[in-house]
Formats: structure tokens, C-alpha cells, sequence
């Protein structure tokens, strides 16, 4: 009798710490994960279907293309210029950072998700070679409110 009461308490428990809580507006999902500093975490808000970047405006109750956020009437100077797509379960985010390159080219970020795994590798172009700079870990959040 104590082994199936064990056996089902063990059952419950793993169900319990399953990391994986795919919470989705659809067709909307996020992630949060760590970044090189970290204090800080990346939020991203995607579209499932094409691997677009969202913001969600609260006003309106929507999600709005991060790339229209100066239409929208959101704009910042730090946000930089970007592109993302979703290739074979990984969301990739190029970044052209002009405003921090010490030099007058710009710096290519790249952010490479693995959707399965849940992993963020960034890796940074420079001169023309690749290097990976930080690999970290990400979890589903909910992409109205950013809560797990």
C-alpha cells in the first residue's frame, strides 16, 4: 500500500514541476529568458505561425507588431532595428545594433530560441566571425500580463 501511495505522490510531483507551461493567446506565445546580465530578463511575445515579434498594448487589449510600435505611438531609441522567423523550432531575432558600435558599422546580434529545449544562445558578427557571447535559460510566460 505505501509503494502505490508513493508511486502516485511521485506521479503528482512531477506533473507539478513540469516546466513547460505553454501559455497562448493564440496565435500568440512568450517566453521570458535570461540574458547576459543576470539581474535582467528578455521578454518576447511571437506569432506561432511566422516567428513575428508582438508587444501587447493593454489600452487597446491587442497585440501590435513590435515593428509598428512608432505608428502605434510606443518608440523608444532603444530599441534597435530587427527581423525574426521561426526556422525548424527556433525563433531567431536578428538585431543591427547601430548606437552602441564603437566603429561606424553597425553589430549584428543574433538570438537563436530553441523552442523544445528552451535555450537562448546570442551570438555577435564581428569583423565577420561568429561568436557565441551567453547561452541562457527561457520559460513560457503569458504573453498579456508576462506572469508565469
Amino acid at each position: 500500500m505505501f509503494k502505490i501511495f508513493f508511486f502516485i505522490l511521485l506521479i503528482c510531483f512531477l506533473e507539478g514541476c513540469k516546466k513547460e507551461k505553454n501559455i497562448s493567446y493564440s496565435p500568440y506565445k512568450a517566453l521570458e529568458c535570461e540574458s547576459k546580465d543576470k539581474n535582467f530578463l528578455n521578454k518576447y511575445i511571437f506569432n506561432k505561425n511566422n516567428g513575428y515579434l508582438y508587444f501587447y498594448e493593454t489600452k487597446s487589449d491587442a497585440f501590435v507588431p513590435l515593428n509598428l510600435r512608432f505608428e502605434a505611438g510606443f518608440f523608444s531609441e532603444d530599441i534597435n532595428e530587427f527581423s525574426s522567423t521561426l526556422e525548424n523550432n527556433k525563433l531567431i531575432i536578428t538585431t543591427f545594433d547601430y548606437v552602441n558600435s564603437p566603429t561606424k558599422n553597425y553589430k549584428i546580434i543574433k538570438h537563436i530560441i530553441n523552442l523544445k529545449k528552451l535555450v537562448k544562445t546570442t551570438i555577435y558578427k564581428k569583423g565577420g566571425e561568429d561568436f557565441i557571447a551567453f547561452k541562457g535559460r527561457c520559460n513560457w510566460i503569458n504573453p498579456k500580463s508576462g506572469i508565469k
